[in-house]
């Protein structure tokens, strides 16, 4: 595992404190960094769902597929 060390300036010094509370510094900085990379992946996902909704093509595959498939009644 990599070692990362970084030089916080005051207020991010001071919001570390807060987040860790008697934690380890190393767990919360961990959960935080997963916790963006989280947040960054849903992001993306919302915008490549945003993007295929007004996506013509993508729409004309749906409907295609959907009629191949018939009625969904039938499931």
């Amino acid at each position: 595992m990599a070692m990362i060390s970084f030089r916080p300036d005051e207020q991010t010094e001071h919001e570390l404190r807060e987040l860790t509370q008697g934690r380890d510094r190393s767990t919360v900085l961990r959960e935080i960094i997963h916790e963006a990379y989280v947040e960054r992946q849903y992001a993306q996902a919302r915008d490549d769902a945003e993007r295929l909704r007004h996506d013509e093509v993508d729409k004309a595959e749906l409907a295609r597929i959907a009629e191949e498939m018939g009625d969904g009644d039938a499931w």
